[in-house]
């Protein structure tokens, strides 16, 4: 082949679709350069390769055409060149015209692809132009090499057999690849001889992989079956290891291995299984068989510090106390030993195992420390033979067939890991094989199954239910979902269809221990434990026995994804057995509580009800007004400049309108504000007169009956409130990156709409509490989010809102820190609330003053300013708890 094909495939790279955003350079620089290289070369004074035919230029690439040994063997021979070891060449290249095999040679990544397909795989050549893709560090680059592994020789099966990526067969391509992982590990890990199974493939399976298919079925049938059970089968096929257990029961299959995924195959095999981490590993092959989650592969998966954050106060917390309690006591570690062994967990969404690899893998090291400390105590003599915690006692349900299978792996491998430790501990392990069985992991949608039929309530036994249950908002739920809130809910709750799809875990987590005793603790959205969500949900909770006996308040869950996205999340462990100590944690803090909330906080206020008044005498806080007009009686700042300029009379009919988006970005914005004595006048007026015919067609051709009585006013809004003085706008959704709510003091001329909640004619103090931190976390508690945007309610928000008896003084020294903080936003004009409170612009000056404004509110209330969050709404709810009892008491 001419040594110039090559660059020809460089020029096809170069014209392949592209994201010039992505790759921070043109497709004109790309196909330029790619241009560019191949005349140089084609002269030859730049190359510098040691291999007959081949091309090196310095640390771009090296390429060779491949010579009869084939495209992989000449791809190694040229990764042992000494000018590609001298060089370094970001990218090997070998083809022999009609597939291409390619490898990184800083990360030794391999690709394998048709010629013709050379331009599909973009992104792999870019370091040979100097640049690359950002991928941020990874826990283990160990598991991240396999899974990339993984996903290419699933894709390369996957267009050698479409069929089997259909519904039909996508169950057998996900037990393949489970199989192979596990044999791959196993043969590396001294489960199997060194090397067996891949040496029996390799050597049977044909030079192309022609058979590999049939050697591959008869590789997992042999391994089902006794040694002294395959008389039926290939001769080769009688050495190999019975495993049994499950793996490789059933009806066995596999698909069409073509050049490309018998190369990927090769290269899986070759991979160093030892390292496997499977806490992680287990989420990071869900991506396999998901091309989506490709562009961030291994980095999805629930860390184990955060599993650590469910686990440890849930049991292995209070394992460790009896541990050390009984250190010194023989009888009392073997009881700690008892109960080990006598634990299951159970994930009801269970994903690929990750939290029932690590609860296994810490309860095994806790079993060995105290096995340690009985040889100490009693000698080496005294210790058991076997570790007694079996990975039988690990229960699951996952929806997804993949991750179901790959839970199954992860937790072979962390028992045959775990057992590795227990042979450096005691200098003996037991059989790995045959199986003897392994965690029971139910293909099943959680919220359709009886969760005692997958985890059996048995006495003698602790069951403590873990994990983290799918999030998704009211909005985001497709009907398959609002159909499972239907099935758990329907009947049971009010209002329920508002909830987070997370919530059902909770409620069943719930009834499941109020049945059978044991403790539960999952990862949720914040969004539970804040709002309206509260009274819906934890009412049904928290009640005949069933408390929360520790909590996370909302924290950030971040993981290594490239977007380093974070969801703001809390967890709530729950019991049926009493505590005297309860525990909230927040900000790696952890605090004593007498009793844990719906909120989280330690109060006996279960849940804050809407109150369509005021408890605390605070002044009315109400909607604006709904223009309910299909636009007919909005204008831009253009039309009314129009408008006047046409006709100057009609300024008196148009005023500043002012919602949510007003007030925040400073938008401007206007409307028709006609009143019922001046539509005489106003409609003398031609373009206010056809605004007002084109709301009343808008109106009647609205299909709700509201619209069409309107239709008979076409010339106001709804609702027609205004102020006399002043008024205090407060938008109902607001960003919950600020610090502050935001709120606007506006003259009598706005007229506010219905994204606002206004406080007409209101004194200036209540800005000062409005802007305050106490009323920002009061609010994020009580009405919650939208999305993840704070939702402000009037009646959840404002009305239960607690505050002390202010004297006359006090709300003399709010009113000016309200102005303070007016004064100061006015000095940076026309900056908008936006851009002020951007907490990466916020102006100095503005955060002090309203630093002053909270240490003044603040010091109203308890004398000092307070020192977390949490300390501020269980002082609010000590409130609120006071108020609501002494209205009980008045209208008793």
């Amino acid at each position: 082949m001419n040594p110039t094909d090559i660059f020809e495939a460089l020029d096809i790279i170069a014209k392949a679709t592209f994201d010039p955003a992505e790759f921070g350079f043109s497709f004109a620089e790309a196909t330029d350069n790619a241009r560019a290289t191949v005349s140089k070369l084609r002269g030859g004074s730049l190359n510098r390769s040691d291999i007959e035919g081949g091309v090196l230029m310095n640390g771009k690439f090296h390429f060779a055409p491949a010579d009869s040994l084939g495209v992989e063997a000449t791809l190694d021979a040229l990764k042992g060149s000494k000018r590609t070891a001298k060089h370094k060449p970001a990218i090997l290249i070998v083809t022999d015209g009609e597939t291409v095999a390619a490898e990184n040679w800083k990360s030794q990544e391999r690709l394998h692809c048709a010629f013709s397909e050379i331009g599909d795989h973009f992104g792999f050549f870019l370091p040979a132009a100097g640049k690359d893709r950002y991928r941020p560090a990874e826990e283990n680059p160990v598991d991240v090499k396999a899974t990339g592994k993984l996903a290419k020789l699933y894709d390369a099966l996957a267009k050698a057999n479409p069929d089997w990526t259909t519904d039909a067969r996508r169950h057998d391509m996900n037990q393949l690849m489970t199989r192979l992982i596990f044999c791959m590990f196993a043969e590396d890990v001294g489960i199997f001889p060194e090397n067996q199974f891949s040496r029996a493939v390799f050597t049977h399976a044909g030079g192309r992989g022609e058979e590999a298919k049939t050697v591959l079925v008869s590789a997992f049938q042999a391994m089902n079956v006794p040694k002294d059970e395959r008389s039926h089968l290939p001769a080769w096929s009688h050495d190999l290891a019975y495993v049994n257990g499950g793996l490789f029961a059933g009806e066995i299959d596999a698909p069409r291995f073509d050049v490309i995924a018998f190369r990927y195959l090769r290269e899986s095999c070759d991979l160093d299984w030892r390292q496997i981490n499977p806490d992680i590993f287990g989420s990071m092959i869900q991506s396999v068989a998901d091309p989506k989650a490709r562009a961030e592969l291994g980095m999805h998966y629930t860390s184990v510090p955060n599993i650590m954050k469910v686990l440890g106060p849930l049991f292995l917390d209070d394992l460790d106390s009896e541990i050390e309690k009984a250190w010194d006591r023989p009888n009392g570690l073997r009881k700690v030993l008892d109960r080990l062994s006598a634990i299951r967990v159970f994930d009801p969404a269970c994903g690929s195992g990750n939290f029932l690899v690590v609860a296994y893998r810490e309860l095994r090291t806790r079993e060995i420390r105290i096995l340690r400390r009985l040889g100490e105590i009693e000698g080496q003599s005294q210790t058991q033979m076997w570790s007694q915690i079996s990975i039988t006692n690990f229960y699951g349900i996952e929806v997804t067939d993949f991750s179901a299978e790959t839970a199954k792996l992860a937790m072979f491998i962390a028992e045959y890991q775990a057992n590795a430790l227990f042979g450096e501990a005691f200098g003996r392990t037991p059989a790995m094989l045959p199986l003897k069985g392994g965690a029971s992991i139910r293909l099943a949608n959680a919220l359709r199954v009886a969760w005692e039929d997958v985890c059996p309530a048995s006495t003698g036994y602790e069951v403590f239910i873990v994990g983290n249950p799918p999030f998704r908002g009211k909005a985001k739920q497709d009907k398959d979902q609002k159909a499972d809130m239907d099935f758990v809910f329907k009947g049971k709750l009010k209002t329920y269809r508002s909830l987070d799809y997370v919530a059902p875990w909770y409620y069943l987590a719930a009834n499941y221990i109020r049945r059978n005793g044991g403790a539960c603790a999952l990862v949720a959205t914040s969004s539970i434990c804040q709002g309206a969500s509260v009274p819906t949900l934890w009412p049904s909770i928290i009640r005949d026995g069933v408390e929360i006996v520790f909590a996370h308040r909302p924290f950030k869950w971040r993981n290594n994804a490239s977007s380093n996205a974070a969801v703001s999340c809390v967890i709530a462990g729950l019991s049926c057995t009493k505590k005297d100590n309860r525990l909230i944690f927040e900000g790696g803090v952890s605090t004593l509580a007498r009793q844990i909330n719906g909120y989280l906080i330690d109060s006996n206020v279960l849940s804050v009800s809407p109150s369509r008044k005021a408890i605390n005498g605070l002044p009315e806080m109400t909607f604006g007004n709904m223009a309910y007009d299909d636009g007919g009686l909005l204008l831009s700042a253009a039309e009314r400049a129009a408008v006047i300029a046409d006709d100057p009379t009609s300024a008196r009919f148009i005023r500043p309108y002012v919602g949510s988006q007003e007030v925040v970005k400073g938008i401007e914005r206007y409307c028709l504000w006609i009143k019922d004595a001046d539509l005489e006048a106003a409609t003398k007026i031609p373009f206010i007169r056809s605004r007002i015919e084109r709301t009343r067609s808008n109106r009647e051709k609205m299909e709700d009956s509201a619209g069409k009585e309107l239709a008979l006013r076409s010339h106001a809004f709804r609702e027609q409130k205004e102020a006399v003085k002043q008024m205090i706008l407060v938008p109902r959704v607001t960003s919950e990156r600020r610090a502050y709510l935001p709120v606007a003091l506006v003259g009598p001329d706005v007229i506010a709409n219905d994204n606002t909640q206004v406080l007409y004619d209101a004194p200036e103090w209540c800005v000062s509490v409005v802007a305050s931190q106490m009323h920002r976390i009061w609010v994020l508690a009580t009405c919650g989010q939208l999305e993840s945007r704070i939702r402000y309610s009037k009646d959840l928000g404002w009305n239960t809102f607690p505050v002390p008896a202010f004297t006359e003084a006090q709300l003399e020294a709010l009113s000016q820190s309200a102005r303070d903080i007016l004064k100061t936003r006015y000095k940076h004009h026309p900056a908008t609330i936006a851009t002020l409170y951007d907490p990466d612009k916020m102006p100095e000056d503005l955060r002090i003053a309203h630093r002053a404004n909270d240490e003044l509110l603040e010091g109203m209330y308890i004398g000092r300013p307070f020192k977390t969050d949490t300390e501020r709404l269980e002082h609010l709810f000590k409130l609120y708890a006071a108020r609501v009892k002494k209205t009980k008491k008045k209208v008793a």
